[in-house]
């Protein structure tokens, strides 16, 4: 290496190379960076404002106001002209099972005849160009705020079986017409509860709670009474009477020492 290079720099360089030199340069500088990088952490941090983050919850019991059920009648023979006959005496066995059970004509609903001729197969299975027979269907509904009513309908409509009445009895649903007023009040009442929650957390730890950084609304939960059942997605229950509504929110409140 050229000595007049060495020269130029102090006694230690000389003593000790380049080399070391060079290499104490660099670690001095990082000290230097990382002394200051922490304290722009400090800094930040002592700038900032703490949170506190909670979920409030709110339930309640929920009674359906409103019963729906429907039952699809059907009969079959060799002529449509028979099958429709057929279908009007269980027709009228079904209508009367539900004007006894007090039903007003507006809660009623007919839909409109339909007829579908089925086709002969042969022995391998392929249907062949053969009408066999012909099945007459209708569909009668119900839509009453007697729910309990509808109930018992779905339950003596499948007893008809017995006389003779070929009928598919669907599962009656129940809705509630004030639900979205309700999830209003379980919305309030959960972040009322999600602010008491803070509030004990904040006490116990000497501070306060300040204004609401962050909020955001959970799905709702409608589940039959009793059940636990929850899902990402929600559930809206509409087998039940009885019911349970859950609301949950998340929220974010600052501290206040």
């Amino acid at each position: 290496m050229n000595t007049s290079f060495i020269s130029r720099f102090p006694p230690l360089v000389k003593n000790f190379g380049l080399g070391m030199f060079f290499l104490g340069a660099t670690l001095a500088l990082g000290v230097v960076l990382s002394s200051q990088a922490v304290g722009n952490a400090i800094g930040s941090y002592s700038k900032g404002r703490l949170t506190i983050n909670v979920k409030g919850v709110s339930e309640v019991l929920l009674v359906s106001d409103m019963g729906y059920w429907s039952g699809t009648i059907s009969a079959s023979a060799s002529t449509t002209a028979e099958s429709f006959s057929k279908l009007d005496v269980s027709m009228n066995k079904v209508q009367a099972l539900i004007k006894a059970n007090q039903f007003q004509t507006d809660e009623i609903n007919l839909s409109g005849l339909n007829v579908t001729p089925v086709y002969i197969k042969n022995e391998k299975g392929v249907t062949l160009n053969k009408i066999d027979y012909y099945v007459a269907t209708q569909t009668v509904s119900v839509s009453s705020a007697r729910v309990d009513a509808v109930r018992d309908l779905q339950r003596k409509a499948s007893d008809l079986m017995r006389d003779g009445v070929q009928i598919t009895s669907a599962n009656p649903t129940y809705t509630c017409s004030t639900i979205e007023n309700v999830k209003m009040t379980l919305l309030e009442k959960a972040t009322q509860n999600g602010y008491d929650r803070a509030q004990v957390l904040a006490k116990s730890s000497g501070s306060k709670v300040g204004t609401l950084a962050n909020a955001s609304q959970g799905v709702f939960q409608i589940v039959s009474y009793g059940s636990t059942d929850v899902s990402d997605y929600g559930i809206s229950d509409t087998s039940s009477i009885k019911k349970n509504a859950k609301a949950v929110v998340s929220m974010e409140y600052f501290v206040e020492k």
